[in-house]
């Protein structure tokens, strides 16, 4: 999801959060400061975490330690490798889906990711780090990539 200005129920959130403070983030009068608005929704230091619905398998592979490897099952090992053998580049085309949140992150349940235990808290977070970014709080209203522009902002003002 990304903001559409063209769609009145977003334009709407985006009034009421820039005129009400719902975030707060300590917005300046939205009669007098668009830029200010601007920078402050669009912030990615204010908190927010927001999830990428894409990441790169190279990261992946990457983030995956030797030993936390190894002592995957061996169909475990499969899995890791055809999820993540069809990209070679850093470029992020694996979809994270519940199923790859689940084996990867252990998210929603900790001990459901392919991990052993003396390895799962460690990998866990690694590779829940690559999904789970700092957002802003545009991103984190509408959607990992939201960029609130002065126009979004003017549109919601003047409705």
């Amino acid at each position: 999801m990304s903001f559409n200005r063209n769609d009145p129920v977003q334009l709407l959130e985006l009034r009421n959060e820039i005129m009400n403070d719902l975030g707060g983030l300590g917005y300046p009068p939205i009669d007098e400061h668009t830029s200010g608005i601007v920078r402050v929704i669009n912030d990615k230091d204010k908190g927010f975490v927001v999830q990428k619905p894409k990441i790169s398998a190279a990261a992946v592979r990457g983030a995956v330690t030797f030993d936390a490897y190894n002592a995957l099952i061996a169909d475990a090992q499969e899995w890791l490798r055809w999820i993540t053998g069809s990209n070679g580049v850093e470029e992020e085309s694996l979809l994270v889906t519940a199923d790859i949140l689940q084996q990867l992150t252990g998210s929603p349940n900790a001990s459901g990711s392919i991990w052993r235990l003396q390895d799962r808290s460690e990998m866990n977070a690694a590779m829940s780090a690559l999904i789970n970014v700092p957002g802003s709080r545009a991103e984190d209203m509408f959607g990992y990539g939201t960029y609130i522009s002065g126009s979004d902002v003017n549109a919601a003002r003047d409705m």
